[in-house]
């Protein structure tokens, strides 16, 4: 569908917010004047003035800050590589956002002064540990380095196309010189967090039951969930870590059939991590951009829920920015590059 400004035709989806038609209008002017790219790109049958064309699939995406393409040959030459969403080479592609906000940063010598200066840092973080993942930290991570792991993961739902990760992970020490690790979900554009899966699923055939079983209900007994019946061992976690939800949300559904359920997964991905023995802590946050509120609402819901003790907090990219204005005169020039790109 085409959506017209001032007379001007940008060919996006037709089912965008107000925040997505403003970013995604932003990073098409940045596509056509900044990157000189004027050619549109096609997705499921559609073209859009916010894809790139597929011959400019052959190598790193446009979207990503160039000056970190040796680095990134680097990683992804290590154990830690990660793989490329499909999404990679649409201007707001959330995986490489998180790319271009963090692995500036993180490669910076005064890293640990500036992440310990982000607001919702972990408590006692001390410093970047360079010894574990990639030069300490790792994108789409979900326990890589975790000797003796099951095949599929701590949570037993890993494959190629499918499973829970973090989009980054940071590898510290804390003040008392325990390894520990910073799980992050990134967001950029989207307007809800990942909703379940298995819910969704043309092969859940208990749909009713999961909207008539409340938290307690599935707690003891969960053999109805699709989850469980494709053998993924969320609901195992999930009790064995009851005291992180005892502050229970007044849902007569399953709780996590929205929103919520992505901040779940990555919060007993972040649990299991310290079950290993591997991370004496593991804490999980999520950032976002700082004009997108409509995260808002599903965090917001998944706090109430959490006992207060619980390993989870928020910032935005905006309070990255600051933080490294604070502590890093070598990142002034990415800063620029970084607020031009995302609308800041």
């Amino acid at each position: 569908m085409k959506n017209s400004n001032n007379e001007k035709t940008y060919r996006m989806s037709s089912n965008l917010n107000k925040f997505q038609k403003s970013l995604y209008k932003h990073l098409i002017e940045y596509k056509w004047n900044v990157l000189g790219i004027k050619e549109p790109g096609t997705y499921k049958g559609h073209t859009y003035d916010y894809m790139f064309p597929k011959s400019y699939e052959t190598g790193y995406s446009p979207v990503l800050y160039k000056e970190l393409y040796p680095e990134l040959d680097l990683l992804q030459d290590s154990n830690f590589r990660f793989k490329e969403h499909i999404m990679a080479y649409h201007m707001a592609s959330s995986q490489c956002a998180c790319i271009n906000l963090f692995m500036p940063v993180l490669l910076d010598p005064n890293a640990s002064k500036i992440m310990k200066d982000i607001p919702g840092c972990p408590e006692g973080f001390m410093e970047i540990d360079r010894t574990r993942l990639y030069r300490g930290f790792c994108f789409e991570y979900w326990g890589q380095d975790i000797e003796n792991k099951p095949a599929y993961g701590l949570l037993n739902d890993h494959t190629t196309a499918a499973g829970t990760d973090a989009d980054v992970a940071i590898a510290y020490i804390d003040t008392e010189g325990r390894p520990c690790i910073w799980l992050i979900e990134h967001k950029l554009a989207e307007k809800e967090f990942t909703c379940c899966g298995g819910y969704k699923s043309e092969r859940n055939k208990n749909k009713e039951f999961c909207r008539t079983t409340d938290l307690n209900g599935l707690l003891n007994d969960n053999s109805k969930c699709r989850y469980t019946s494709i053998g993924y061992n969320y609901w195992d976690l999930t009790a064995r870590f009851q005291s992180t939800y005892r502050c229970l949300y007044s849902d007569t559904q399953c709780p996590f059939l929205k929103g919520r359920n992505q901040l779940w997964r990555n919060q007993i991905l972040a649990l299991a991590l310290v079950e290993t023995g591997s991370y004496s802590h593991a804490h999980f946050s999520v950032v976002h951009h700082r004009d997108n509120h409509y995260l808002d609402a599903s965090m917001a819901e998944y706090c109430q829920m959490i006992s207060p003790e619980t390993p989870f907090s928020s910032f935005t990219n905006e309070d990255v920015l600051r933080a490294v204005q604070r502590h890093s005169n070598g990142l002034l020039g990415w800063i620029e590059w970084y607020e031009g790109m995302y609308m800041m």
